[in-house]
């Protein structure tokens, strides 16, 4: 009898005849590979593909419902989950978690570029390529993630290596990954290390450390980067004595962004207006005055309140202060440490009796704000009047409004207008007889823009 055969005895007379039965066994494994089904595969020759040991095909029985334990059936269209230990280690794979725009990937010994898809699955020695305008997230099987940054190519899991990346060009921020470049090799030596790694135009390799430390090796030579510091090793050279961050603004507002999507597992971070979870910052805390100015107006107020928390649930407050109606809100009152906040406020009537507060948004302190997506640009503007639908026999009307991000401009039928230190803008439109359309448009200086419209009847 040959050894299929052999097998295939053994499984039977060891009663996995009970698919229902072993799928519901105890799951242990904490990291899995998905497998797709194609037509014609049997659990024999799926394990003869993907397993270090074709004989330990029954394993897979333990985390899929399959419609028999026979090896030689061939199976219907479907993923099976594998655990990742039983794989070889040159099918092991990465996901691709998150990407902004095209990404491009290209298989191991071939020549082509793809367009990259949202969760598709990376395996050892793969390229990836983001654009100017993209960038992508990989989730690699021991659940650490990193960004690959605009305009960068890296190799996931290369052959013949234990790191996680090289890096070819462009730049990545990580936590724990290992990361190789044509200069050095970078290796995080705390569990919690937030570091970036590019890729000069002339190959020189810098490293950037956010948090923890990590360690770069280069020509025989290794320094160690503390957090707040960086290094650069020239190509040829090792690594030069850590010095003080060039711009700590700037890789702060990518660690928040790398622990906020790390928080969910990877993909897209919540939107601050989300229920729950963790949030990427709208902008920056001074946008907290076109939150005051949006609920104040037409209301005669006392005073106001404002607040500010580490948390969504505001369990943990950090800022509490009560500011008379005339007095002016900055961030610097805080007097807080750089970093992300959630940011509330309440109007105080004229006799003294506090409003609920208004939805908590998540605002920068101290720290560069990431740029603001297109699609976010309409939830920062606000206008007033005129209503929409207007009727007027008046020949002019006048547009009023807010801005709650001090890096946006707006335009009112064409013409700029200027806002003040709140966001506050009034801009006079002169009326033909009839219908007239009132286009409002407010825009990030980088190209992006969005449109509002108020129409009004002259009569």
């Amino acid at each position: 009898m040959n050894g299929r055969g052999l097998l295939l005895l053994a499984a039977l007379a060891a009663g996995l005849c009970a698919p229902r039965a072993a799928a519901a066994a105890s799951r242990t494994e904490t990291s899995f590979q998905s497998v797709v089904v194609a037509p014609g595969d049997t659990l024999w020759s799926i394990s003869h593909k993907y397993l270090k040991d074709p004989s330990r095909w029954d394993e897979i029985l333990k985390y899929n419902r399959l419609p028999s334990a026979d090896p030689t059936v061939a199976l219907p269209g479907m993923v099976l989950k594998v655990p990742v230990r039983l794989i070889k280690s040159s099918l092991r794979a990465a996901y691709l978690v998150y990407m902004v725009n095209r990404v491009l990937y290209r298989r191991k010994d071939t020549a082509d570029w793809r367009s990259s898809k949202g969760g598709m699955q990376l395996y050892q020695g793969d390229f990836l390529r983001t654009l100017d305008d993209s960038r992508a997230r990989v989730k690699f099987l021991n659940k650490e993630l990193l960004n690959l940054e605009p305009n960068s190519m890296a190799v996931i899991k290369p052959v013949d290596s234990d790191a996680d990346v090289v890096l070819r060009r462009g730049s990545v921020f990580a936590g724990r990954a290992v990361v190789i470049t044509a200069a050095a090799r970078v290796t995080p030596r705390t569990r919690d290390t937030r570091y970036s790694a590019s890729v000069e135009p002339d190959l020189t390799t810098k490293v950037e450390v956010y948090k923890g430390q990590a360690a770069v090796d280069a020509q025989g030579s290794r320094v160690v980067v503390p957090a707040g510091m960086q290094t650069l090793v020239p190509r040829g050279l090792a690594p030069q004595v850590p010095r003080p961050l060039d711009n700590p603004a700037s890789l702060e507002a990518r660690a928040q962004e790398f622990d906020s999507a790390r928080a969910v597992g990877g993909g897209a971070a919540p939107h601050p207006t989300a229920e729950s979870g963790p949030a990427v910052p709208e902008a920056d805390a001074s946008s907290v005055r076109g939150d005051l100015a949006s609920l104040r107006v037409g209301v005669p107020i006392m005073g106001y309140h404002i607040q500010a928390a580490r948390d969504r649930a505001f369990t943990k407050i950090v800022f509490d202060r009560h500011y008379d109606s005339d007095e002016r809100f900055s961030p610097s009152d805080a007097r807080l440490p750089k970093g992300a906040y959630w940011w509330r406020v309440a109007l105080i009537d004229l006799l003294g009796a506090e409003d609920p507060y208004s939805a908590p948004r998540y605002y920068t302190l101290g720290v560069a704000p990431p740029r603001l997506r297109a699609a976010d640009l309409s939830a920062q503007i606000a206008v007033y009047a005129p209503a929409e639908g207007t009727v007027t026999c008046d020949g002019h009307v006048r547009v009023v409004g807010m801005v709650r991000d001090d890096r946006l401009t707006v335009t009112v039928a064409g013409n700029p207008a200027r806002a003040d230190a709140d966001g506050n803008f009034v801009s006079t439109v002169h009326l033909a007889m009839g219908l007239n359309e009132i286009e409002i448009v407010v825009a990030d200086g980088r190209g992006d823009s969005t449109r509002l419209v108020r129409r009004v009847t002259r009569r």
